[in-house]
């Protein structure tokens, strides 16, 4: 299951009781924090969801799929989310041993 910005706008409001554009103002804003924030400090921790990062790679030699042609790969920076402990048990609270715990 995708959950779009529109689809957790609307869970936003379902469970708050909100209006949509009010929910709407809400939801973008906690994503232009999360932008802005990343952004100044390269680093973003949620307790108990996770860690946003900004991390720099370095420019390195690739090849085209389709020419096979050398070609060399530009320095940028990517975002990184790595998931905390709490939320990955949550995430996997349901599984045992790889598989889904049916005796629930």
């Amino acid at each position: 299951m995708t959950l779009t910005k529109a689809g957790l706008i609307n869970k936003v409001r379902s469970k708050v009781g909100l209006s949509t554009s009010e929910s709407t103002a809400y939801v973008s804003s906690f994503f232009d924090l999360i932008k802005s924030e990343t952004e100044e400090s390269g680093t973003l921790k949620l307790n108990g969801f996770g860690n946003f990062m900004v991390k720099e790679k370095k420019a390195r030699k690739g090849r085209n799929p389709q020419s096979g042609e050398a070609i060399l790969i530009s320095e940028r920076k990517v975002l990184k989310f790595k998931p905390s402990v709490v939320f990955k048990t949550e995430v996997n609270k349901k599984y045992k041993n790889g598989t889904a715990d049916t005796d629930k």
